[in-house]
């Protein structure tokens, strides 16, 4: 479960403004997008939109970031599924993770996580 509370000092800084393919956000919670197409600092809106950002080493939200590798290519074609090794961090746990993502570039684009949840996390393109 993720919960947004405050990031500690290392992970803020670690954040990044953007997760870019072709100047694109990301988003779980795509409420956030007018934040950062404003110029917003990412860790104030992720946890006012109780969102994640995804970029293509990672998983940023609230006191929640995962890494994996190889790096996602969030240029890949539409349906390309890949798999990527790695863990997820929350105050106090570490977790060994596998995550497997779709594109999906037709109509909404999107990127859908699956890593064992009961369902897929889905990421929305922002401008």
């Amino acid at each position: 479960m993720r919960y947004p509370l405050l990031l500690p000092a290392a992970l803020v800084a670690a954040l990044p403004a953007t997760a870019s393919a072709q100047g694109l956000a990301w988003v779980s919670n795509t409420a956030i997008c007018p934040d950062l197409r404003a110029g917003a600092m990412a860790e104030a809106v992720l946890g006012e939109g109780d969102a994640l950002l995804l970029d293509s080493s990672g998983i940023t939200g609230m006191e929640y970031r995962c890494v994996f590798s190889p790096a996602l290519d969030l240029d890949a074609a539409d349906l390309t599924v890949t798999t990527h090794t790695g863990h997820c961090e929350e105050p106090g746990l570490i977790t060994p993770q596998l995550f497997t993502f779709r594109m999906e570039r037709e109509e909404t684009p999107r990127i859908s996580l699956f890593d064992g949840s009961e369902s897929a996390t889905v990421f929305f393109a922002c401008p």
